[in-house]
């Protein structure tokens, strides 16, 4: 008989509806573990946001054309250098141009590095090509930037043995870094720390099976509740005797 009681006491917990209720007072009740797990994950986080070293992005525009002569383009010779701008974007992050870079500025980055590290976009229904490259040393950012769009200019001159990529626009020195988004980070951490807290809190109270409240007892017991005895100390006992 004892034994039915507590298979029905953990079914009641595994079949009980979450009350809302219920689980505000939880999180009131958990607040110092939520707390305790919150403040290192929102430390970890203003580290990693104050620490975060600045970044300088460089880029240059480049323009691609089928090569010919003409006073005016038709739209199925557009159409054609918009096929090549695809084309030559693979062609700018190849292996070779990129160890030739490296070698160049002695980078410490490899050629895997050094690709995520350039960026090649097309700018949409045009012929232009947007090449950026992102370090953490402004002067660098400017030289490699350019060199790669001179390498990429030379490259495929070899390959279609014609000069039809020109430089728009050159890579300048930035002036200023990249934004660190600390404010992100610490939002993020926040959120994060947060979540993990009601996790745990709720993890602790799964586990810490008490009865808290006298509906508890009629749901297990399937009967109704006839009173409560309130808890009284020895010393009140003690004193009402006395008087």
């Amino acid at each position: 008989m004892e034994r039915r009681k507590y298979e029905d006491y953990d079914d009641y917990y595994e079949e009980d509806e979450i009350d809302l209720a219920d689980l505000l007072f939880m999180l009131i009740r958990r607040w110092k573990v939520i707390v305790l797990v919150t403040i290192p994950v929102v430390m970890l986080g203003f580290f990693v946001a104050s620490t975060r070293p600045s970044v300088y992005r460089a880029d240059t525009t480049l323009m691609v054309s089928s090569g010919m002569q003409a006073t005016g383009l038709d739209n199925s010779e557009i159409s054609m250098n918009q096929k090549l701008v695809v084309t030559y974007s693979e062609i700018a992050k190849s292996r070779d141009i990129l160890r030739r870079v490296i070698t160049k500025y002695d980078l410490p980055e490899n050629i895997q590095e050094l690709s995520k590290a350039i960026n090649i976009s097309v700018v949409k229904d045009t012929e232009l090509i947007k090449l950026s490259y992102t370090c953490g040393d402004s002067k660098l950012a400017e030289a490699v930037t350019n060199e790669v769009a001179n390498e990429f200019i030379q490259k495929v001159s070899q390959v279609m043995r014609i000069r039809n990529v020109a430089v728009v626009e050159r890579a300048q020195e930035p002036m200023q870094p990249l934004p660190k988004k600390r404010a992100i980070i610490l939002l993020a951490s926040i959120i994060l720390g947060g979540c993990l807290g009601v996790a745990m809190a709720f993890l602790i109270e799964a586990l810490h099976k008490k009865l808290r409240k006298s509906s508890d007892i009629e749901k297990i017991l399937g009967v109704e509740m006839l009173g409560m005895i309130p808890e009284v100390s020895m010393n009140e006992g003690k004193e009402e005797v006395d008087e």
